[in-house]
C-alpha cells in the first residue's frame, strides 16, 4: 500500500444524532420530565398486550408520566403489522395526542415508529396503502413525525435506530400465509430520548431477557468488523462488548446482581450507539443469518444468533481477517503471541461463551419445528437478504457456503 493510498485511508465521517439517554434504576420516573423538556403535554403508551398487562411495567411507566398519560395502546404483536401502526397513528390524530411512548420489545418500538412516520401526512390511510405498494413506510417531507420516547424492557437494541421493520398487511383478519416485509427509515425517527430503567428488565422472561441480550451483543461484534466502520463505533463497539461479556452472566439468575445488570444494559446502549444512522446502517452478516429464520419459524432472532454466530465467525475468519485481532482485544482474549488462527479461535470461543452464560442452545436441532430438510431454503432466504451487501470486504458468501454454516450448526 502506498503512503498516499494509506494517507487516503485516515479519514472517517460519522453523522449521528442519537436522543436523550438516561439509564438507571427508576428512571421511568423521569419520563414526565423528559416530555416537558420537549413541549410534550400527553403522550400515548404504544406496547403489547402482555407488557401492558404486567403492572409491575405499567405501574412506574403510568407513574412517571402522571397526567402526561393520554391513554395506553396494547396492541403490537411479533408481526409488527402496518395496520397496527395505522391504528396506533389514527389515535393519536384524532385525539391530538402529542408523543408515542413505546414500552416493551422491539416489535412495540418498531410500531411506534411506523405510527410516527405514518402521523406525518395529512391522509393517514392513503400514506398506509402507498406503503402497502412501495414496502416503505415515508415520512412526510413538509411535517415533522409524532416524537418517540423509548422504554425498553429487553436488550436486542432496536431502540437506539433511525430503521424500523413492518409486515404489510392493513387487513389482519385475512392475513393468511407470509405477510410481506416492509421497512421505515428516515433520521427524524430517532427517538428524541431513550429512557432504561434497569427495574423494568426484571419484569421481562428470562428466556426473552437472554435471548435478546445475545442480539445485542451480535451488533457490537458485527460494528467491528462493518466496511462502514469508523474509530468512534470502534471504541463504542470495544467497550460494548467488554461489559456485555461481564455483565451478562448474571441475566439468567432468578436474582440478578444489580451492577452487572447495569454493565449489561449499558454494554448494550453502547452496542448500539452509531450502528444505525442515516443510510448506513452497521449489522451485517450474523444478522443476515437471524433474519434466515425469522419469517417461518417461531425462534427468537436472539436465541439463533446464539447457535449461528460462531460458526458464522468461523467463515468469516476462514474468508477473511474480520479484525479477529480488535475483537480479541475487546474480548480480552489477545495474545502477543498468538497466531491469526490462534486468535480466531479466541473470538470464537469468547462468543460461543456469552451465548452458553445465557443458557442458550447451541445447535440447530435444538430449534422446535425445524428440519434440516429446511436448510436450503433458509440459507436461500439469508443470500437474500440485503445485510449481506455490507458483510466484511471481501466476503460474499454463496448459498453453498451458506447452507455449509447451516449444517454445521445442526
Amino acid at each position: 500500500m502506498t503512503a498516499e493510498h494509506e494517507a487516503s485511508d485516515r479519514q472517517f465521517a460519522f453523522d449521528y444524532d442519537p436522543g436523550e439517554l438516561r439509564c438507571r434504576r427508576g428512571a421511568a420516573a423521569d419520563l414526565d420530565e423528559v416530555l416537558a423538556a420537549r413541549d410534550c403535554d400527553d403522550a400515548l403508551v404504544v406496547t403489547g398486550s402482555n407488557v401492558g398487562a404486567n403492572r409491575d411495567v405499567m405501574d412506574p411507566v403510568e407513574a412517571g408520566l402522571g397526567d402526561r398519560l393520554a391513554g395506553v395502546f396494547d396492541e403490537t404483536t411479533p408481526e409488527k403489522y402496518l395496520k397496527t401502526g395505522l391504528d396506533a397513528a389514527e389515535r393519536v390524530r384524532r385525539e391530538e395526542i402529542d408523543a408515542l411512548v413505546a414500552v416493551g420489545s422491539g416489535s412495540s418500538l418498531d410500531v411506534a415508529k411506523v405510527a410516527s412516520a405514518l402521523s406525518s401526512h395529512d391522509d393517514l390511510r392513503a400514506a398506509a396503502e402507498e406503503a402497502m405498494a412501495s414496502g416503505e413506510v415515508a415520512v412526510a417531507e413538509d411535517r415533522e413525525p409524532t416524537p418517540v420516547v423509548a422504554v425498553p424492557t429487553t436488550l436486542a437494541g432496536a431502540d437506539l435506530s433511525v430503521i424500523a421493520g413492518v409486515s404489510l398487511s392493513l387487513d389482519l383478519e385475512s392475513v393468511d400465509g407470509e405477510v410481506p416485509s416492509g421497512s421505515v427509515g428516515d433520521r427524524r425517527l430517532m427517538p428524541a430520548a431513550l429512557v432504561y430503567d434497569l427495574a423494568l428488565f426484571e419484569t421481562t422472561p428470562k428466556g426473552v431477557l437472554c435471548a435478546s441480550a445475545m442480539n445485542g451483543f451480535d451488533k457490537a461484534v458485527e460494528c467491528l468488523y462493518s466496511p462502514y466502520r469508523t474509530p468512534i463505533t470502534d471504541g463504542t463497539a470495544m467497550r460494548a462488548l467488554s461489559l456485555m461479556r461481564s455483565g451478562f452472566e448474571t441475566l439468567p439468575d432468578d436474582e440478578m446482581d444489580d451492577g452487572k445488570l447495569y454493565d449489561a444494559v449499558a454494554g448494550v446502549v453502547l452496542a448500539q450507539y452509531g450502528i444505525s444512522t442515516p443510510e448506513v446502517y452497521r449489522a451485517s452478516v450474523i444478522h443476515a443469518f437471524g433474519h434466515g429464520f425469522s419469517h417461518d419459524y417461531d425462534a427468537h432472532q436472539g436465541t439463533v444468533h446464539g447457535i449461528v454466530a460462531p460458526h458464522v465467525l468461523r467463515y468469516v475468519f476462514d474468508e477473511v481477517d474480520g479484525r479477529r485481532a480488535l475483537l480479541a482485544e475487546a474480548f480480552g482474549v489477545d495474545d502477543e503471541g498468538a497466531t491469526d488462527d490462534e486468535l480466531a479461535e479466541a473470538v470464537i470461543d469468547a462468543v460461543a461463551a456469552v451465548s452458553d452464560d445465557l443458557g442458550l442452545p447451541d445447535r440447530l436441532r435444538d430449534l422446535d419445528g425445524l428440519s434440516r430438510d429446511d436448510l436450503p431454503a433458509i440459507a436461500a432466504e439469508i443470500r437474500d437478504d440485503g445485510l449481506l451487501d455490507v458483510a466484511p470486504e471481501g466476503l460474499d458468501p454463496s448459498v453453498d457456503d451458506i447452507e455449509a454454516v447451516l449444517d454445521a450448526a445442526w
